[in-house]
């Protein structure tokens, strides 16, 4: 036995000796012209799936993921962020990114053998040593959500004529890389916030923050960085200055405007900060009259569920929210006739 002990101590001490010459001398080529050794390729994709499948958790509730306007926020963002790697059907990968090791899959490739949950638990962490990045946004894993039904829609066979749709600038004037903001902002109808509601300098104090990461999405955060810094305030400009159109949708009920309009000794009201009518005081909150229902669930669940923070006061206001006085409050407010601040 003392025998065997000893054979293994010394094979164990010749590995270690033999991986720290194999790091410390160089030996191990790192090229990427070389590749990796016969196997270790298979080694690693199977590593990588076997991996996904045991941490990829299937989620009690899961959005509609055949929204059109959930697939075309996820292509939109999919499109500066992903495709750069992985191309767009119909569309062809770079020799550049041909030339990666791993190579990483064209999207037609990629997404068929995955399940909606396992193809969130991939884009929401990464693959280390792949160059695939983790969300931007580490608390945000409802952001995934609209990725995931744009690749849903690639892996049910979304052509290339429907991605230059979904990917193409959006309409409107404004300054130079304006169309990119407008392709979410003034394309898609819903889950997306209205910016001709909102103020000069909130718009331009939120793309800063979405700049610095101070304010969390990862969705924003890569939006934001399109822009340069010096072009800040001419695009808070631009869409601050905007003037807001249409009607009350007249969805809103007894119950959201009743919470709107309660406050207390801690808590003022809703509508005390944010409208409609609010005092000129307060005109560096933003307004809530006509702003998308979708955008004000996430925002107050993000408040309620401390992710999103900044405001000590926004975190008293949401704390005791159930998700029924939440949809209620966005009902009362989206109901509302758009109000500029």
């Amino acid at each position: 036995m003392n025998a065997i002990a000893r054979t293994l101590a010394v094979l164990a001490a010749l590995g270690a000796v033999g991986g720290a010459a194999v790091v410390g001398f160089g030996l191990y080529n790192v090229s990427a012209k070389v590749g990796h050794y016969p196997g270790v390729s298979w080694v690693l994709h199977t590593t990588f799936k076997q991996s996904v499948r045991l941490r990829a958790e299937r989620p009690k509730v899961m959005p509609d993921l055949s929204d059109p306007d959930l697939i075309a926020l996820g292509a939109r963002h999919y499109a500066t962020a992903c495709a750069p790697c992985h191309s767009e059907p119909g569309a062809a990968r770079t020799a550049t990114m041909r030339a990666m090791v791993p190579e990483p899959p064209h999207i037609e490739e990629a997404v068929p053998h995955w399940a909606p949950h396992e193809m969130h638990w991939i884009v929401f962490n990464g693959i280390k040593m792949s160059g695939m990045p983790a969300w931007p946004a580490k608390d945000r894993p409802d952001e995934v959500w609209p990725v995931v039904a744009y690749l849903d829609a690639v892996k049910s066979g979304l052509t290339g004529e429907q991605q230059a749709r979904l990917s193409a600038p959006g309409n409107g004037g404004g300054p130079d890389g304006a169309a990119y903001c407008n392709g979410c902002h003034g394309g898609i109808g819903a889950r997306v916030p209205r910016l001709d509601i909102l103020g000069v300098d909130y718009v331009a104090d939120t793309l800063r923050d979405y700049r610095t990461g101070t304010r969390a999405s990862g969705i924003m955060e890569q939006a934001a960085t399109v822009i340069p810094d010096d072009a800040v305030a001419e695009f808070a400009g631009y869409y601050g200055g905007m003037n807001p159109s249409g009607p009350a949708s007249a969805t809103g009920g007894a119950r959201g405007e009743e919470l709107a309009t309660r406050g207390t000794d801690d808590v003022p009201a809703c509508t005390a900060c944010h409208g409609p009518n609010a005092t000129e005081e307060n005109a560096r909150f933003p307004s809530l009259s006509g702003q998308d229902r979708g955008f004000l669930v996430t925002q107050l669940r993000l408040w309620r569920d401390g992710t999103r923070g900044g405001s000590d006061l926004m975190e008293k206001a949401a704390l005791d929210l159930t998700d029924a006085d939440i949809a209620a409050l966005a009902d009362w407010f989206s109901g509302l006739a758009p109000e500029k601040r």
